[in-house]
């Protein structure tokens, strides 16, 4: 039998979701069934698994060492991991300015993304606890495309991953821009409104005028920055987020993105030979909590400057 008392920093989660980080190589039907057999009790209970958990409760495991062992093993960290670019830290959470190329999770076996850097900086620091017996593993709030550049979160710690997805969750607490080179001359800020279809084979986005089987309604404002005859730099803010809704959107409306190889312009992106999206998530505003006082921002990669000055004249 192992006792286990809830520390601080692994409260207000649930027990289930606590018992699948500690048994981590555990079925999760294994889990269950121990919850069922009351061979895990919570604070001498029998425990079903949707309880939140608090600091001090008393978790007992009512099964061998050897089990315990044989389901727990060490977290992974990927020491070939690329380096980050941090544009502000502090102890709960990590913002970071990604580049273009690089994954924000792992995926098919590549271990280069945003997260497995984040990993190993926070295990350098001392700060990720990768043996058996830890339950926390820190993640990113926000997910960018492979080719999209700018400002991503983690969170160091439970409570500041579980505050940052919440915020997230509530849209009106936070406000996401981006910047982006578009074809077209942009005289006028906008709204764009739509609906959203994913077609999973392909990995494509469809806007629609009006709701359709499987749609989700999207929501994009922008604003020109700069313009001329051919092309516009444009700021957007981000009132829904879902997957490429930037990129179909401006695409669906006859301003591609400059160089996004699936929703834009042949020729236009040729003619600046320009093949992946020139897209950057530029910085996020807390409307609530303690980041409200925090200027968070991440600056544009030589590329899009570049292209900027060729097109517009110097401007950046």
């Amino acid at each position: 039998m192992r006792e286990i008392i809830i520390k601080k920093e692994e409260e207000n989660q649930r027990l289930d979701k606590f018992l699948f980080k500690l048994l981590n190589d555990a079925p999760k039907t294994f889990v269950y069934k121990m919850l069922r057999k009351k061979n895990i009790k919570l604070n001498g209970l029998k425990a079903a698994g949707s309880e939140i958990l608090a600091c001090g409760d008393v978790l007992n495991l009512y099964f061998s060492d050897e089990t315990i062992s044989k389901f727990s093993s060490e977290k992974e960290v990927n020491f070939s991991a690329g380096n980050l670019e941090i544009v502000y830290e502090d102890d709960n959470i990590l913002a970071i300015n990604k580049p273009k190329g690089v994954l924000s999770h792992p995926d098919n076996g590549e271990k280069n993304s945003v997260v497995d850097q984040v990993l190993l900086y926070l295990h350098k620091k001392g700060e990720y606890d990768v043996s058996a017996n830890s339950t926390f593993t820190p993640g990113i709030v926000n997910r960018l495309d492979r080719n999209t550049t700018g400002l991503m979160l983690a969170g160091k710690n439970l409570a500041a991953l579980q505050g940052l997805n919440g915020l997230f969750r509530e849209k009106e607490e936070i406000e996401k821009y981006y910047l982006a080179i578009v074809k077209g001359n942009v005289q006028k800020a906008g709204k764009l409104t739509g609906y959203h279809v994913k077609n999973a084979e392909n990995n494509k986005v469809f806007i629609h005028g009006n709701p359709v089987e499987g749609s989700s309604f999207v929501n994009t404002e922008y604003e020109p920055v700069f313009s001329c005859e051919t092309a516009s730099l444009i700021r957007i803010k981000l009132i829904t987020g879902k997957s490429h809704q930037i990129r179909a959107h401006l695409s669906h409306v006859g301003n591609p993105i400059l160089g996004d190889n699936k929703y834009g312009s042949l020729s236009f992106n040729k003619k600046y030979k320009i093949y992946t999206q020139l897209l950057h998530s530029e910085k996020i505003v807390f409307k609530t909590s303690y980041l409200s006082e925090k200027n968070i921002q991440a600056s544009l990669p030589s590329e899009f400057k570049n292209i900027a000055n060729q097109i517009f004249g110097g401007i950046l």
